[in-house]
């Protein structure tokens, strides 16, 4: 399964795309409405977030390249009864820490191409990543 991470972040990116059809008007439409909204997942990616012009807007991506991903999700899974990894076998939470860590690999290379924020979680509990994250969006008093 890990040896096909690249394949996977590929369908990723494509999926993305497609998504992104459908999330773009929604967020011009809600937009010319004058509604605020925040638009979050796996689906948002620094090159489609780029296309959104003559729109005020604030990005940050996070993502997780940290080698101790793996023994999270496997602490989460066991210490938390809803985790959607709870029951999953090793192997599969090792290929999904695996790609999460490249995928965040390439969210950073993409974000900073294109001038966006970009944190990393690796060394920081949660709770800290999104009090940064408020912060970087102006969310949150300094």
């Amino acid at each position: 399964m890990v040896e096909n991470t690249p394949e996977l972040i590929n369908y990723t990116i494509e999926e993305s795309r497609a998504v992104w059809k459908a999330v773009k008007p929604f967020i011009l439409k809600e937009n010319e409405e004058g509604r605020d909204v925040l638009i979050e997942g796996v689906a948002v990616l620094p090159e489609l977030v780029s296309q959104i012009k003559n729109i005020d807007h604030r990005v940050v991506f996070i993502g997780n390249q940290g080698n101790e991903h793996k023994d999270n999700i496997k602490n989460s899974a066991k210490e938390n009864e809803h985790d959607w990894m709870r029951y999953a076998s090793d192997e599969y939470m090792d290929a999904f820490a695996t790609f999460v860590g490249r995928m965040s690999g390439y969210i950073e290379k993409e974000a900073h191409k294109y001038g966006f924020k970009y944190v990393e979680m690796a060394k920081r509990p949660f709770q800290d990543v999104a009090g940064a994250i408020e912060e970087l969006l102006g969310l949150k008093a300094r």
